[in-house]
């Protein structure tokens, strides 16, 4: 296991990993990545897509992209408790920012204010009988948390509620420039590990850490996004202050 992890390591740093040398540049790079990952895919290929900062610039480049490709949007996580018309909800930026503009009108979608304990098993139900997903596009945080996955959650977690962590709470909070609910709707990192191909997006000094952390440290559940160290077919793009921190 060990020799085949050593293996999978070098691979992923010899041909996975594109380093973009500005925003333009980190943009254009994704978009690339997922055109050449969705396209080849003759039905509606399906696809999870993450939001906040980091995946600005590539959303930016498929917007002005006149031919760009539908598929089908899988959302990766969303505040839990908020009315459905709430303009924070990440269903509700996504759809502002990407899916509109692209005309993507496949969408499954989380519903924020029902009652978990009928709105959880309805997302295990679409899972397990549509159980492909295509493509992730995901992102990191400082704590290596993907989706609302917090450090310590299990490799084998279906989709599930999860209390942030003070530091992501606060990070989010920032973000959207109010106090946002503690509890959220994640994706687990099994249906995370369905996916056929892999997008990681990273900017930013803040994350050379936690990514070197990632790829190159011990395969943990406190650090959640080290699962990519396992999946088949992971891309990783990120800028130099991101890879600052990867061995040379």
């Amino acid at each position: 296991l060990g020799y085949y992890l050593i293996i999978f390591y070098e691979i992923i740093m010899l041909y996975h990993i594109v380093q973009a040398s500005n925003d333009l540049d980190f943009g254009l790079k994704a978009k690339a990545a997922f055109y050449a990952a969705i396209c080849p895919i003759k039905d509606l290929p399906r696809v999870i897509l993450p939001t906040g900062n980091t995946p600005a610039p590539f959303y930016a480049a498929l917007r002005n992209d006149p031919t760009n490709k539908p598929f089908h949007y899988l959302q990766l996580d969303e505040y839990h408790g908020l009315s459905a018309d709430d303009p924070i909800l990440f269903s509700n930026w996504l759809a502002r920012d990407v899916l509109d503009p692209l005309n993507i009108t496949n969408r499954m979608i989380f519903n924020s204010a029902d009652d978990p304990a009928s709105e959880i098993p309805r997302i295990h139900q679409w899972y397990r009988e549509n159980s492909r997903v295509d493509l992730a596009v995901i992102s990191i945080g400082e704590n290596g948390h993907v989706g609302f996955n917090e450090p310590w959650t299990r490799f084998d977690s279906l989709a599930h509620i999860e209390e942030m962590t003070d530091q992501t709470w606060d990070t989010n909070c920032k973000y959207t420039g109010r106090e946002v609910p503690r509890k959220v709707i994640t994706l687990g990192m099994a249906e995370l590990k369905l996916a056929d191909q892999t997008i990681l997006l990273v900017r930013g000094e803040k994350k050379a850490k936690i990514l070197a952390d990632a790829l190159t440290g011990e395969i943990t559940p406190k650090v959640p996004a080290s699962y990519l160290q396992l999946q088949r077919n992971v891309i990783v793009i990120a800028d130099a202050a991101a890879l600052s921190r990867m061995p040379s």
